[in-house]
């Protein structure tokens, strides 16, 4: 399977097409070692002929493929034997060393080579590859020749030249190439070249000059992307003594891209030997792979010890490092030393074992003492002309590759590491930086350092620093010594990382973690059950931490039990259970109880029948409980932007849940964000900024399914589609309504079904979904549009003014006094009252002019001029629809656009083409000529104006219609009957 690289097969294609067409082309692809030059070039051809085969053969001298002037690299030799023998699995991996030979393509001859570092000095060798023996010895000869053979080939067919890793080929072989090259400016041949850097001196200054130039195609590789690396995955067997990764999350594929820069031969040597579950979790410290830890330390030994023992402090350190640290840190490495470490490490670890490299040897620094009574810069230099380092501005160091830090600390030994880590720790001024060097030095369980580490947790968990804080508190349960404070500290872990909102990684945790048989576990259990979607499981674990609490967990405790009743229906419930929590006198760091009471609607007295007073119990180790009272109170934040919300002030509602938002981050609470950033989305919705609700809302819901929030996703989803419906996206607001209804009914998410079910009614306009019991259920819930108002439509144009009357006087203090005007209008309307409701509908227009509501204002416009054209006013009636296509038009919501039009098309009074359109009379008279097949400078002239004019027009026409050519913009006028 050949993954990625989509752009640069197609241009490869269109080369290969115009070389067909007798227009030589020349392409050059470089990247660096593994990142799938061959295979881009060998996926090319094999396309060509119409299926994946590659003339592989062995690894000898001709590989099967050899031959003599004027024969064609195909598979016709009789050594090849199997046209697919040698191509990789997936085509996304590249060979180091050995020539490579590409299989004929259907109706093209190719010519291959390839260099090879053992062959550099070998003269003419790749000439030799593509035409046999060669006559002449020098390479203007031998030039003229591969073009004569070029010549000669390309009358009878398309001729493909391939030189792959032209940086390990012999100068006089480049120097003819080049001089072919420069001469084939007519011709069927392409000639691809493949090179690890361009600007090598290796190569010829004439042929970098032809590859470089404005002539040559040049295709610079750049690492696999994230989902590219997730499809290779599958396509990877299992390595020796562990499985294959296997389907990789999305956070595995990431982190995965991130340590080899998407090199296809590291990844897929990690993916043989590394588990989905150990590429995704943070606190594993990826290998470097044999692949490139291999060449990576024949680099270093080729360094002095000075060099060495500063890449070693740079490895410990990390990226970057200012250099005087580093200098500082590697002095660790002295005269003591006789070697470095030059020890085996155990077998199985991770740090060496895809390596096969054993800790590298780093003799003893020269006669007065290590790297820091040397000139720093001299190591530094070393480690940069090694091309391991490099030098960044205020004297900072950083590794080129990330795979070149995992290499060098994976090579270092036990002892090694731990002086390293521990000069680092006295060096270092940051405290948590300190605190993880002196962890990585120690040798065994060490209280004090593990009492450190907690604390310092504790001080990061204030400032919101939740994951830090877990990393931290998992290296102090690694160095404590009785079990059960270990089990303590890993629920600690468990909690914060929950806190974080990294609900995948939590889950992960608590399959791994021991038992620890206290409450607090029972309630972190119950909070990742409530955020993973098990509601069932949560309810378990929630009661009997409730039953058994202790005050440090007893008002978190009860404000999971108010969300859990209220993401399962039961307001009341969550309601006592958020006024429950808010009684606690020791509130958690992330409680918002008052949350939990705005979105049930009306807060209720009481409390659950069970809830008798708390004990009083002692705080859990590991766990911060600095906070003076519950957050989120009733008049700010989330809680009084839902109340706005209700009463339709979305300006306000944007405002404080801008706030919002912001202040969850500050805090390190992904999940109280995340609901923030739905509900601004509402309210951006409702402010009439549709594009900035769609965008804001589907990257809230991208970033919670990451998280695994899977308790959020059906009501994100709804909050997606009534921006993308009024805009006229369907098929994009279906897959989001459908969504949120398979997630909620999986998970049986009775909050989540109801706003699935009024994002439903959105889609199926006026039928009987709209009024369905689920959807009743969603009154008064903030993430979609309140059913009632759609209700009392429906009722009304169906005829049911009596049920429409007493749906209508329901919402009185409920719904936006315009709407209610609004839908007073319609209901005396229907009832033939025409002058009342034109009061109402002008009453309603004033009000929604207040209250900055653009759409309400937009529908009012709109109804008002219905009415004016059903009782004979036509030209009242279009002033009023042109003044709503214009809000409608500003909104970008389509489908009422059309509304107005058919509206205008009915009063007569303009071209129903241009009404329908939504174009100016000039756009439309355009657009006729366009689709008329007239050229801009021809439109120019029939309609008096400049040609600037016309691209201008055109220009505005494919934006408001949604096109991009001139052919579709024909068959759209033709769909209207509006073609000339």
């Amino acid at each position: 399977m050949f993954v990625g690289r989509a752009v640069e097969l197609a241009l490869v294609r269109g080369a290969l097409r115009a070389a067909g067409g007798g227009l030589a082309r020349t392409i050059a692809i470089e990247g660096p070692e593994g990142i799938g030059k061959t295979a881009l070039l060998r996926h090319a051809l094999a396309e060509a002929a119409g299926d994946r085969a590659v003339c592989g053969g062995t690894a000898g001298r001709n590989m099967g493929c050899g031959g003599t002037a004027g024969r064609n690299m195909g598979c016709g030799d009789a050594g090849c034997g199997d046209a697919g023998c040698g191509s990789a699995a997936d085509g996304s991996t590249e060979e180091s060393a050995g020539r490579r030979e590409f299989g004929e393509t259907v109706g093209v001859q190719v010519l291959a080579a390839s260099g090879d570092e053992e062959e550099r000095r070998l003269r003419f060798g790749v000439v030799r590859q593509l035409l046999g023996e060669v006559a002449q010895d020098d390479p203007w000869s031998v030039g003229q020749a591969v073009f004569d053979e070029l010549e000669r080939l390309q009358a009878a067919r398309p001729v493909v030249v391939v030189v792959d890793d032209a940086q390990w080929a012999d100068r006089p072989s480049l120097q003819a190439l080049a001089f072919a090259l420069r001469r084939l400016r007519a011709g069927r041949v392409l000639a691809l070249v493949s090179c690890r850097d361009l600007a090598d001196e290796w190569l010829p200054q004439g042929l970098r000059r032809l590859l470089t130039g404005g002539e040559a195609l040049r295709l610079t590789l750049a690492g696999l992307t994230a989902a590219d690396l997730a499809r290779l995955a599958g396509q990877v067997p299992a390595g020796s003594g562990e499985p294959a990764a296997g389907p990789l999350t999305a956070r595995a594929a990431a982190r995965l891209r991130e340590h080899t820069s998407g090199n296809p031969l590291h990844a897929r040597a990690l993916l043989a030997t590394h588990t989905a579950r150990r590429l995704a979790d943070p606190g594993v410290r990826l290998p470097a792979p044999g692949t490139f830890a291999r060449p990576f330390a024949r680099r270093l030994r080729a360094g002095d010890a000075r060099t060495r023992a500063l890449i070693a402090a740079c490895a410990v350190l990390g990226d970057p490092c200012d250099l005087h640290v580093a200098a500082a840190v590697a002095a660790a490495l002295d005269s003591r030393l006789p070697a470095y470490e030059a020890e085996t490490p155990p077998a199985g670890d991770p740090a060496t074992a895809s390596s096969g490299v054993a800790a590298w040897p780093v003799a003893a620094p020269e006669a007065g003492g290590g790297v820091a009574r040397v000139e720093a810069l001299d190591a530094l230099e070393g480690g940069v002309n090694a091309g391991v380092l490099e030098e960044r501005p205020g004297r900072t160091v950083a590794f080129r590759d990330p795979l070149a830090r995992a290499a060098a600390y994976g090579m270092l030994g036990a002892g090694a590491r731990a002086r390293l880590h521990l000069a680092a720790a006295r060096v270092v001024e940051d405290t948590g930086t300190a605190l993880r060097h002196r962890a990585a030095a120690a040798d065994g369980p060490d209280e004090t350092l593990a009492e450190e580490l907690v604390g310092f947790a504790a001080k990061e968990a204030q400032h919101g620093l939740w994951l830090e804080a877990a990393a931290h508190l998992e290296l102090a349960a690694g160095l404590s010594e009785p079990a059960t404070t270990r089990d303590e500290l890993r629920t600690a872990v468990l909690e914060h990382v929950l806190l974080g909102g990294d609900v995948v990684r939590a889950d992960e945790l608590a399959a791994a973690a021991g038992p620890d048989p206290r409450p607090e576990r029972r309630y972190v259990l119950g909070r990742l059950a409530l955020a993973a979607g098990r509601f069932d499981e949560a309810a378990e674990s929630l009661a009997e931490a409730w039953r058994d609490r202790a005050p440090g967990f007893a008002a978190d405790t009860a404000e999971q039990l108010a969300w859990l009743h209220l993401v399962r229906g039961d307001r009341q419930a969550a309601a006592s259970w958020a006024r429950l929590a808010i009684e606690q006198p020791i509130q958690g760091p992330a409680g918002r109880p008052y949350d939990v009471l705005a979105l049930s609607g009306e807060p209720l007295q009481g409390r659950p029948h069970d809830a008798p007073a708390p004990p009083a119990l002692p705080v859990a180790a590991g766990r911060s409980r600095d906070v003076p009272a519950a957050q989120g109170g009733p008049s700010g934040g989330l809680a009084g932007a839902v109340r706005c919300l209700r009463g339709d002030d979305a300006g306000a509602a944007s405002a404080l849940l801008a706030r919002a938002v912001t202040a969850e981050e500050r805090a390190g609470l992904p999940h109280h964000r995340l609901l923030a950033g739905a509900l601004l989305a509402v309210a951006e919705y409702r402010d009439g900024r549709w594009a900035d609700a769609v965008a804001r809302g589907e990257r809230v819901l991208a970033e919670a399914r990451e998280l695994g929030q899977r308790w959020l996703l059906p009501c994100l989803e709804a909050v997606c589609v009534a921006p993308l419906v009024a805009r006229g996206e369907h098929e994009r607001a279906l897959a989001h309504a459908s969504a949120a209804r398979a997630a909620a009914r999986e998970m049986r998410h009775a909050m989540g079904e109801a706003a699935a079910d009024v994002a439903m009614a959105l889609l199926e306009g006026g039928d009987e979904p709209a009024v369905t019991p689920h959807a009743a259920a969603a009154t008064g819930d903030p993430f979609v549009p309140d059913p009632r108002p759609r209700l009392v439509e429906l009722l009304v144009a169906e005829g049911r003014l009596g049920e429409a009357e007493q749906e209508l006087a329901g919402l009185a203090g409920v719904a936006g006094q315009a709407r209610q005007a609004r839908l007073r209008g319609l209901l005396l309307a229907a009832r033939n009252a025409p002058a009342e409701a034109e009061a109402s509908f002008e009453h309603a227009l004033g009000l929604a002019a207040e209250g900055r509501d653009p759409l309400e204002e937009g529908r009012v416009l709109l109804d008002l001029g219905r009415l004016l054209r059903r009782t004979g006013r036509r030209r009242a009636a279009a002033e009023r629809l042109r003044a709503a296509r214009e809000v409608f038009v500003r909104l970008g919501a389509h489908p009422l656009v059309a509304g107005c039009a058919q509206e205008l098309e009915a009063c007569g009074l303009e071209p129903s083409g241009t009404v329908r359109l939504g174009l100016t009379p000039q756009e439309f008279s355009t657009a006729r000529l366009v689709a008329d097949g007239r050229t801009n400078r021809q439109i120019a002239r029939e309609l008096l104006i400049s040609v600037k004019t016309v691209e201008y027009h055109i220009g505005k026409i494919y934006t408001k219609l949604g096109i991009g050519s001139r052919v579709a913009l024909a068959s759209r006028l033709a769909a209207l009957g509006d073609t000339p």
